[in-house]
């Protein structure tokens, strides 16, 4: 099904908004902007001063959202979640898809479940693979979901409509779609992503930062996690806290059992071959 995009609202326009934002006009051929930016007003003066991202600019949330085709929700998760139920407020807001970035998906879906919205008008909970250890639109980049998984709520059925819209902003994302449950999505990026994050931190804070520059790639591959932002994190931390703590319990067991083995002159060839595996993967 072929479908017209003629205005995309990003409402948050930080690191991963202004990334889709710089993919999304690369595909626009006339001067009219295609993308909306809503956010604070300290970040919309900066982002018109800006030449690399052409885009409109609106401090009035109605005003930006109104005759969207796509909302993207790509601030904190609690602000995500304000601005979710504010949308199912709006009256005059038909036929739109309604997207978040978040990386914890359950406690939006639960919010999204309790909400109804304008006709034609659908929210799908979503989660692109893919980031920066550096925050804010200034430190964005063209094609940063290429060939990324991009997670989508499976319990979701949108119409015929907004999954061309869907399919439409995949595309142009160059994203790989995996439809999964909001569930299994959390249980899952709290090993391949939040655990990552956690253990890159605590080595950051572990070694002498006098000594990095004597490092050798090895560290520094490691420590570039460490250079995100804690603001960033908090919240995502605290909303799937009970997952992480499985993910870190499980991996201080290992850590523990590498100990012990050290401790007791046992070979770790077969945590090294199990480790190589996962590496060929990539």
């Amino acid at each position: 099904m072929a479908v017209l995009i003629n205005k995309i609202t990003i409402c948050g326009y930080g690191l991963i908004g202004g990334c889709m934002s710089l993919d999304f006009q690369k595909q626009r051929g006339s001067k009219t902007s295609l993308v909306t930016a809503y956010d604070r007003p300290t970040v919309l003066s900066r982002l018109k001063k800006n030449k690399t991202h052409k885009v409109s600019t609106e401090k009035n949330f109605n005003k930006a959202v109104s005759g969207s085709d796509i909302i993207i929700l790509s601030a904190t998760h609690t602000a995500n979640e304000q601005m979710l139920i504010r949308l199912s407020k709006t009256k005059d807001l038909t036929n739109c898809l309604i997207i978040d970035t978040g990386a914890v998906k359950n406690p939006i879906k639960r919010v999204s479940r309790k909400l109804k919205f304008q006709t034609g008008t659908q929210f799908l909970p979503t989660h692109p693979m893919a980031g920066r250890e550096k925050k804010g639109f200034e430190n964005s980049s063209g094609k940063l979901f290429s060939n990324h998984a991009w997670y989508l709520e499976d319990s979701v059925k949108l119409n015929k409509t907004n999954k061309a819209k869907l399919n439409w902003m995949i595309k142009k994302l160059r994203a790989k779609p995996t439809y999964i449950t909001a569930e299994l999505h959390d249980e899952l990026v709290s090993e391949i992503s939040h655990l990552p994050q956690l253990i890159s931190t605590l080595l950051g804070a572990q070694v002498n930062h006098k000594l990095i520059q004597l490092a050798g790639p090895g560290l520094k591959s490691m420590l570039r996690l460490s250079g995100s932002p804690y603001s960033v994190w908090a919240e995502i931390i605290d909303n799937n806290r009970k997952e992480i703590i499985k993910s870190l319990k499980l991996y201080s067991e290992n850590m523990n059992m590498v100990i012990g083995r050290i401790k007791n002159k046992k070979s770790l060839e077969e945590v090294f071959r199990s480790a190589s595996r996962s590496y060929k993967c990539l």
